[in-house]
C-alpha cells in the first residue's frame, strides 16, 4: 500500500458519499431551523453517518468473510450497487425535498441514506479489504471531515455555483461514480478469470 493508494481511497469516498450533490437536500430540510440547531443538525449527521462507515470499516469485511465472501465477490457486488445507485440519482427527475423543523433529520435522509448509503457502505468495505480495517477507518474519518466542512459552507457554495452550478457539479460526480463502479465490476471479474486460468 502505497501513500497514493491512501490518498486515491479518501478522493473516492468523498465522490462516493457526495457532500456537494446533498446541498440542497440539505438546505431544504434544514431551511425552516434556526442557526443553532442547524449546525446541530449538520454535526449530529456526520458524525451518525461517520459512526455507520467506522463500523464496517472496522468489522464489515471480518462479517463477510465468515460467510467466505472473497474480495473478487466484494468488488463485483460493491461495482454493482455503486453503479446502480449513482446511475438512480444521476437520471432521476429532481423532487422538492421534504422540509423538517426537527433535528430528526439529521438521522433520516441525511445521515443515511445520503452520507452512508449502500454504496458509500459498499466501498468503505473495499478500502477495508484492500487497505485494512485501520486505513480505512482514517480514510473515513478524512472525508468525514470533508464532508462536515463542504456541507458547513452550504450557503457559500449555493450563492458562488447556483442551483444549476451544483446540480451540474453533482452529475460530474455522479458520472465518476458510475465509472468507479464499472471499474471495480471490471477488476473483480479480472481477479476470477485469473484465479480459474491458475489453478484450471
Amino acid at each position: 500500500m502505497s501513500l497514493l493508494d491512501f490518498l486515491a481511497s479518501i478522493v473516492v469516498l468523498y465522490i462516493v458519499v457526495d457532500p456537494v450533490g446533498n446541498i440542497p437536500l440539505f438546505m431544504a430540510i434544514t431551511s425552516k431551523l434556526d442557526p443553532t440547531r442547524r449546525r446541530r443538525v449538520l454535526v449530529l449527521s456526520v458524525i451518525i453517518a461517520g459512526g455507520i462507515l467506522s463500523l464496517f470499516a472496522l468489522f464489515g469485511v471480518g462479517f463477510l468473510e465468515y460467510f467466505g465472501v472473497g474480495m473478487a465477490d466484494f468488488m463485483i457486488a460493491s461495482g454493482l450497487i455503486l453503479t446502480t445507485f449513482s446511475l438512480y440519482y444521476l437520471l432521476r427527475p429532481y423532487e422538492q425535498a421534504p422540509v423538517s423543523e426537527g433535528v430528526e433529520v439529521a438521522v433520516v435522509p441525511l445521515a443515511v441514506p445520503f452520507l452512508a448509503g449502500p454504496a458509500s457502505i459498499s466501498y468503505v468495505l473495499i478500502i477495508s479489504k484492500q487497505l485494512g480495517p485501520f486505513l480505512a477507518l482514517a480514510t473515513v474519518l478524512i472525508v468525514s471531515l470533508l464532508t462536515l466542512a463542504t456541507l458547513a459552507m452550504s450557503n457559500f457554495l449555493s450563492r458562488i455555483l447556483g442551483l444549476l452550478g451544483l446540480r451540474l457539479l453533482e452529475k460530474i460526480m455522479l458520472i465518476l461514480s458510475v465509472a468507479i463502479g464499472v471499474s471495480l465490476v471490471r477488476r473483480g471479474l479480472l481477479t476470477i478469470e485469473a484465479f480459474t486460468y491458475k489453478y484450471a
